[in-house]
């Protein structure tokens, strides 16, 4: 304690020394324009949608669908479990989103919802272990992160950016159903 209590003094000396000691006049420095191009601009869908081509024709061309319904080597209750798990993350996002965010008109933030965000989360720590663990044995340490990054960076997040919510819910909805349809 009588460590701190020397450099507090010092930083409220020097705080006083270099504002003239009239803190209260001042407001904080705004941040620099951001020199990015803004989200729906061409150039960042057209780097979207070549980033969603190459990343579904790496999943074909290693045919990681046929492998995930028929493989022998694919741990399916692994996969179940990942299956389950994010199931319930698009449960929990359509209703964060469409339910609280848009019928109730709350704002959906973490200060808000912190108890829905850990669940989250957690649902994605193990959807993310389930899928590694399930593809594993089929191919291989290397391949199963290149796949799940190319589903996961190349396919979900691009996606995510350039979709509005209730196309991304609609999707989901659709894919999952068509997913847990077809597999075995």
């Amino acid at each position: 304690m009588d460590v701190e209590e020397p450099s507090l003094k010092q930083r409220s000396r020097k705080n006083a020394a270099t504002d003239g000691g009239a803190n209260s006049n001042k407001t904080a420095p705004m941040p620099p324009p951001s020199l990015g191009l803004p989200p729906h601009h061409p150039v960042n869908v057209l780097y979207r949608l070549l980033v969603i081509s190459i990343s579904i024709y790496f999943l074909h061309k290693f045919e990681v669908f046929h492998q995930i319904m028929r493989g022998e080597r694919v741990d399916h209750i692994w996969f179940k479990i990942g299956l389950g798990s994010s199931i319930a993350i698009s449960m929990i996002k359509c209703y964060m989103e469409m339910f609280e965010g848009k019928m109730k008109k709350k704002k959906v933030e973490y200060e808000n919802y912190k108890t829905a965000t850990h669940s989250v989360m957690i649902l994605f720590l193990l959807a993310s272990f389930s899928f590694h663990k399930s593809l594993w044995n089929q191919f291989g340490g290397g391949w199963t992160i290149l796949i799940n990054f190319a589903f996961g960076f190349g396919i979900l997040l691009q996606f995510a950016l350039l979709a509005p919510t209730y196309v991304q819910n609609i999707v989901t909805f659709v894919g999952l159903t068509f997913l847990i349809q077809e597999y075995q």
